[in-house]
């Protein structure tokens, strides 16, 4: 392990600050997900308290983020590396508080997007740099495990949070936006416990001019992936609403339960990472997991079942759900340390980015095709494409990682 207490701790004593650092990382790493999950069950209530405000703006008020993390997560990354991880991390906890909470007493739609806009410029920050931070702390199999934990944490926190979200909202559309506190509450205890990691030299890892390579790339290739396989995942909850209301008449716990199903399977495979990643080649991972999504993705195009549509949408979580701890796995093995905050500042920026764009891209598959089931088949199509193709760079030029 990068991080290493000092020998003069027992056992005992080594373990708790460990155990420390992965409660920062995974608080940070879930709050992350609450930029936009929180308030999207206020956004009826947003809407009838700013009546004569045109609804895109108030649908801004919950993609605006979005858009910040994946326009400033290259920047927060090259900061990072440059000046020190924790001081930035600090920083963005402070903003992400303030700018959040502001929502509770702001009453002006341009204001509120402004403090949104700043928000999510401080989620850019967290997310890359805590998940920069496994990989300074921690190396092989604990990596893995804690990574797999991590994105669970994060698919299972959407789940939870809309759920706090939407009883907040009862009691008014600016009760949401109290939640946003974790930022200040997280401070000082990510404050007392973190430190700046050093790099296997003993360096610190904003020390060294060096020049160090990046390999574009695998990393390019890791991007894609990442933001292909998040385009993908956001068709449940921003598609499969409308394709289960033209079934017939359903209510909205019905739909609930549907979207949920996929993030509960996406979490499930997500925290088991560590334990299966042994026996799996990265590549291997990225295969099963496009081949499990396209069998999610036909039941659920060619299915008139709501139970069935339920069926696929789990399916196709247990298969995406494991991309985002073996993208980010496979991209730690392959980045050098001190250019890490740059690599995942981009790789948030591109995971986001495939949030962003999965509605648009949906709108303009619609017009070469005819309905909703035929994206979700067409994407199936798509899925089993992309398998093959890693089968064959698996043998070709990617013949490394299929070993690692």
């Amino acid at each position: 392990m990068l991080f290493t207490p000092p020998p003069s701790l027992d056992m005992e004593k080594t373990i708790r600050p460990l155990t420390h650092i992965k409660a920062v990382l995974l608080f940070a790493s879930t709050m992350t997900v609450m930029s936009g999950a929180i308030i999207a069950p206020a956004l009826p209530g947003i809407s009838r308290h700013f009546p004569d405000q045109p609804q895109v703006l108030i649908q801004l008020i919950l993609t605006i983020p979005a858009l910040m993390i994946t326009l400033f997560s290259p920047l927060m990354g090259y900061l990072a590396d440059r000046f020190g991880r924790k001081k930035l991390l600090l920083t963005m906890l402070f903003i992400y508080g303030v700018a959040g909470v502001s929502g509770f007493f702001i009453d002006r739609v341009d204001l509120l997007l402004s403090s949104r806009a700043l928000m999510g410029i401080a989620v850019a920050g967290i997310l890359s740099i805590s998940t920069t931070l496994v990989g300074d702390y921690f190396d092989s199999a604990e990596r893995a495990r804690f990574l797999g934990l991590q994105s669970s944490c994060m698919a299972l926190g959407g789940v939870i949070f809309i759920n706090l979200g939407g009883i907040l909202s009862d009691w008014s559309w600016r009760g949401p936006f109290l939640l946003y506190l974790t930022g200040l509450l997280l401070l000082p205890y990510a404050w007392a416990i973190l430190q700046e990691p050093k790099t296997s030299d003993g360096v610190s890892s904003t020390t060294s001019d060096a020049p160090v390579k990046v390999d574009v790339g695998r990393t390019g290739l890791g991007y894609f992936i990442a933001m292909l396989s998040m385009i993908m995942f956001y068709m449940f909850p921003a598609q499969l609403p409308f394709l289960l209301s033209q079934q017939g008449q359903i209510s909205g716990m019905a739909i609930g339960i549907a979207l949920s199903t996929a993030a509960l399977t996406a979490s499930i495979v997500a925290f088991c990472y560590g334990y299966y990643k042994p026996f799996l080649s990265v590549m291997s991972i990225y295969v099963l997991g496009f081949l499990l999504a396209a069998s999610g993705f036909v039941i659920i195009g060619f299915t008139q079942s709501y139970a069935m549509a339920i069926a696929g949408a789990a399916i196709s979580g247990l298969g995406l759900g494991a991309f985002m701890p073996n993208t980010t796995t496979w991209l730690m093995r392959i980045t050098p340390q001190r250019v890490r905050g740059r690599v995942f500042g981009g790789f948030t920026s591109t995971f986001f980015f495939g949030q962003f764009i999965s509605p648009v891209v949906v709108t303009y598959a619609l017009i070469w095709l005819d309905s909703l089931r035929h994206v979700f088949t067409a994407m199936a199509v798509v899925c089993c494409l992309l398998a093959v193709v890693l089968i064959i760079l698996g043998k070709t030029t990617l013949k490394a990682d299929s070993k690692l």
